[in-house]
Formats: C-alpha cells, structure tokens, sequence
C-alpha cells in the first residue's frame, strides 16, 4: 500500500479508515443528486440572459469574465523544454478518488 504524508496533517482520535471511506462514499453519493440539480438551475439562470435576478430571499448576479491560458504543449513543440523551462511552475496536486470495490 503507497501513502501519502500530507505535512500538516492529523488524524482524529477513534479515526477508522475504513469507515472514514464508506462515509464518504455515501456522502459523495448524497451531493451528487444535489449538484446535478444546482447545475440545472444554473444553467435555467444563465438562459434568461440577465445580468440580475432577485429571488425572495437571495439576489443571482450573473456575469463574464476573461481567462486566458497557454498551451503548453504547442510553446513546447514551437520553442523547445529547455526556453520554456524557466517560466513553468510546477506543483503537487494530491487527489483522493472513491470507487465501489468489486465483489465476486
């Protein structure tokens, strides 16, 4: 089994992994119908085309913003590793993935 140290990190007392993963298992399953739905309402939103609506209770603001990438693939194959090197930044990116185990 590989493991991970998160620097930082520390675990509960009475923590049972076992359990910590069948919780959040089940747990990603609750959301899940949750964010289905909030994305169906978001995208409901968007269609009106306006900028603001106002519910009873909370206010929807609805904007557009800019973002601008490079590929970094194509300055690596137009300029080469070694002149893009420098510029690049580099970072550890942990990730936790749950998936059902298979029975036989």
């Amino acid at each position: 089994m590989k493991h991970c140290v998160q620097i930082g990190a520390s675990i509960p007392t009475g923590f049972i992994p076992a359990v910590a993963v069948d919780e959040l298992a089940d747990l990603l399953a609750k959301i899940a119908p949750l964010q289905a739905r909030a994305d169906e309402l978001k995208a409901g939103l968007k269609a009106l085309g306006l900028e603001r609506i106002d519910g009873t209770q909370h206010t929807a603001v609805i904007s557009l913003s800019e973002r601008e990438t490079v590929d970094s693939k194509a300055l690596r194959m137009e300029l080469g590793e070694a002149i893009i090197a420098p510029y690049l930044k580099r970072t550890l990116v942990e990730t936790l993935k749950v998936t059902a185990r298979r029975t036989h």
